[in-house]
């Protein structure tokens, strides 16, 4: 059965904030609704206000400023999918969104509902972690700013308070040297929660050798997770690395996960997993060179 709520539906920030501080731990956002759908079959929505944020006209969209992408949190994960902005200057997270379930939920599902829900499978974590994302977050007494990887405490958990709300992830454009990329496993290819995902960032030198790597997995620990020591690995890789060099870097990940056993797969099988995922896309990335830019 369906539990009553009372509804609102917030037009501007302003109206959103103040429906926020209104009712606080009672209300739950939405934009897109399709993690709401999910929780409520399963009977884990405790909160009985909605507040509909989906008439927020101005919460959407996707705009370069001075070497700096601002994303809108209501912006919809077709959009990010096939936005120009994001295919030039970083693609890891237009392409984890094009992953995310399948066309209905692309279509529905926004960028801002993805990270506020703070899953450890959320496909485009990994994405925005690799970016060193900035998350702004909005109450009535002002606005804040989160590194994304301080945002989640645990999974589902996160910074945020009852009377906040994500309004913004910015992060620096990637540059002529740079290039990012995402892989993600699934049962399925629109299954709607990851099994593993990965995102990367690669920066070059002038002699094509790997000088800085940001590497991030989701779906491996209680939070999307960065892989400092197997980003070492890939800085010691020469240029133009071949497939056993990659897929030797790639190994390091096995020791910096922590995966648990669940119903969609085990921890031995995440690990075995995460490698695999990381030396494709690592390989392929490297393979194509420095694009984005």
């Amino acid at each position: 059965m369906i539990k009553d709520f009372e509804y609102h539906a917030a037009h501007d920030l302003t109206e959103a904030l103040q429906l926020a501080e209104r009712f606080g731990s009672r209300k739950r956002f939405v934009c897109g609704g399709t993690d709401l759908m999910v929780r409520l079959k399963e009977g884990l929505v405790n909160e009985d206000v909605i507040v509909d944020l989906s008439h927020m006209a101005a919460f959407s969209y996707v705009r370069e400023e001075s070497g700096i992408i601002h994303v809108g949190a209501g912006t919809r994960h077709a959009d990010l999918a096939a936005s120009p902005v994001l295919l030039q200057h970083g693609s890891a997270l237009a392409a984890a969104a094009a992953k995310v379930g399948g066309p209905q939920i692309r279509n529905m599902g926004t960028v801002g509902g993805n990270v506020a829900n703070a899953s450890p499978a959320g496909d485009t974590i990994p994405a925005l972690v690799v970016l060193e994302a900035t998350v702004s977050i909005a109450s009535i007494r002002g606005v804040r700013e989160v590194p994304i990887i301080d945002f989640f405490t645990g999974p589902g958990r996160s910074v945020l308070k009852p009377d906040e709300l994500v309004t913004e992830i910015s992060f620096r454009g990637t540059g002529p040297q740079e290039v990012t990329a995402f892989g993600k496993l699934g049962s399925r290819q629109a299954m709607t929660i990851s099994t593993a995902n990965v995102a990367l960032f690669f920066r070059f030198g002038a002699d094509r050798h790997i000088v800085e790597a940001r590497i991030a997995f989701g779906s491996v620990a209680p939070t999307v997770i960065r892989a400092p020591k197997t980003e070492e690995m890939f800085r010691q890789l020469p240029p133009a690395p071949s497939w056993d060099a990659v897929r030797g870097a790639a190994q390091m990940a096995w020791k910096e996960v922590a995966p648990i056993d669940d119903l969609r797969a085990s921890a031995v099988y995440r690990r075995e997993a995460v490698v695999g995922l990381l030396a494709e896309a690592a390989y392929e990335t490297l393979a194509r060179g420095a694009h984005e830019g």
